[in-house]
């Protein structure tokens, strides 16, 4: 029965693509049609996992079916496995399980709200509603913001249990390939992997178009920039001066600033807190935006009520070239620890997002592994009459999150 079933419908698509290939359908049929076939593909896809499912069961395959779906349906191990583990979390709202089979929620949709239950728990999704029209409404692309806020407000920390989880799964490694060349592959946390992946297109953008220049065979392909650009970023020019890590000049191409990362913030009206996303909706932990406070740009901007920007001040740097130069004379590297100056940054002993002033005398060199202390590990600094700073570990211990952070072993 089954068989015959699926039988039929595919002979119904065959049929119904012929139609469209003869171009004698009207436009308005067409996207009724298209429509229905959201649905069908939809129903398709829970008929796939469910019979898998059930495959894997009875032969006790332990995978979850994820096996028989990669090869029954032409699938990667990893998307099958993803699809698998989405519909075992979305049984647990029946609502949106039947949402999703009916076509109401989009594929990609389904997926972003599996994920949203595994960090939240079913019942505080299917409680919201409004969480719910979203998935059925918004695209993917602009749903995936809206969960992301959505997991960051349900949490109540600001981001701060994400980003530590995604911190404690980073990792890079390196591979040799068959055909002799080195690989690597890797995960970062989402503001880490921002700041790589800017820095490295700003690179590789100013190699392509360079190349423009050149007659077309000898052009570079962008992805190739790319891997140029990562090889410039980690080999210092001949003749140069070695930059400090707060320069304003781009060491790898001599040109200007570049913008690793943009963040929007904004004051919570209930709160009076500051708030900065990503661009994409991701919530900074406030941690984490003191500690990029310490080496960045900012701009401010005023806004009327209706979002038009009506002023606009400086772009600055917090540290100049002069300040720079003055820390390291004054400490020659880690003010903590001692290590050296070429993994060190300025730090604002008082914070740059609550007002410290970019001053020499209230700031301090510290290491990458000391100043990830001191935003994530509650370290404090402690200024002493004679001008001298300490750096001292929490009195008290922190809660340990349940994800991390994981420690930055940097040298």
């Amino acid at each position: 029965m089954v068989l015959e079933d699926a039988q039929q419908a595919v002979t119904a698509t065959q049929r119904m693509l012929d139609v469209v290939r003869a171009g004698g359908v009207a436009t308005t049929e067409l996207r009724a049609a298209l429509e229905q076939t959201r649905v069908l593909m939809a129903v398709g896809a829970a008929f796939q996992t469910a019979a898998a499912e059930l495959i894997a069961a009875r032969e006790r395959h332990g995978d979850g079916g994820a096996e028989v779906l990669a090869v029954s349906a032409g699938l990667t191990q990893s998307e099958a496995h993803n699809q698998v583990k989405t519909a075992q979390v979305l049984r647990k709202v029946p609502e949106l399980r039947d949402a999703v089979q009916s076509g109401q929620v989009p594929q990609a949709n389904a997926r972003r709200l599996a994920d949203v239950i595994t960090k939240t728990g079913a019942d505080a999704v299917a409680d919201d509603a409004e969480l719910l029209k979203q998935a059925s409404s918004l695209r993917p692309e602009q749903f995936g913001t809206a969960a992301r806020r959505w997991v960051t407000t349900q949490q109540g920390d600001n981001g701060a249990s994400e980003h530590a989880r995604q911190r404690a799964q980073r990792y890079l490694k390196f591979y040799n390939t068959n055909d002799g060349m080195i690989a690597m592959h890797g995960e970062f946390d989402k503001i880490t992997g921002t700041r790589i992946h800017n820095r490295i297109r700003h690179i590789a953008g100013k190699h392509f178009d360079n190349d423009k220049k050149l007659p077309k065979d000898t052009r570079r392909e962008f992805t190739q920039c790319m891997a140029d650009a990562l090889d410039h970023s980690i080999t210092p020019r001949t003749g140069s001066p070695a930059s400090s890590p707060n320069d304003e000049q781009d060491c790898c191409t001599g040109g200007g600033w570049i913008a690793d990362i943009t963040l929007v913030a904004h004051v919570d009206d209930a709160t009076g807190e500051l708030i900065a996303e990503l661009s994409d909706g991701t919530r900074l932990p406030p941690a984490v935006l003191e500690e990029l406070s310490c080496n960045t740009r900012w701009t401010g901007l005023v806004y009327d009520r209706v979002g038009d920007a009506i002023w606009r001040s400086r772009s600055r740097r917090t540290v100049s070239e002069t300040q720079w130069q003055t820390l390291l004379t004054t400490y020659g590297g880690c003010f903590h620890c001692g290590a050296p100056s070429c993994i060190c940054q300025a730090h604002h002993i008082i914070p740059y997002s609550r007002g410290g002033a970019t001053s020499v005398k209230i700031m301090v060199m510290v290491c990458w592994n000391c100043h990830h202390n001191i935003h994530h590990n509650n370290w404090h600094i402690e200024t002493h009459n004679d001008g001298i700073h300490t750096l001292h570990p929490p009195t008290k211990p922190m809660p340990q999150s349940r994800h991390g952070p994981a420690p930055a072993t940097l040298w």
